[in-house]
């Protein structure tokens, strides 16, 4: 089985494994969109991939950090 084959096998077993219907009309969705959709798409993977990254490499703020760093630009806004 060529490579294409192989994750097509894969997407459909876990597809039939899965058991949200949330999850599931998300993966309609991104599958049946259009070109701009599928970009989209590709850019929130990537984004959640940067985050793993930086998660992984002990790039994260506290909670405190992240609230004073709303505050601050809510007093810029």
């Amino acid at each position: 089985m060529d490579s294409l084959g192989l994750r097509r096998s894969e997407v459909k077993r876990l597809i039939d494994m899965e058991r949200d219907l949330n999850v599931l009309d998300w993966i309609k969705n991104v599958l049946s969109a259009g070109p701009l959709s599928k970009e989209m798409a590709e850019d929130m993977l990537r984004v959640a991939g940067l985050s793993d990254e930086d998660i992984a490499a002990g790039r994260t703020y506290s909670v405190d950090e992240v609230r004073q760093w709303m505050a601050g630009q809510k007093r810029k806004a």
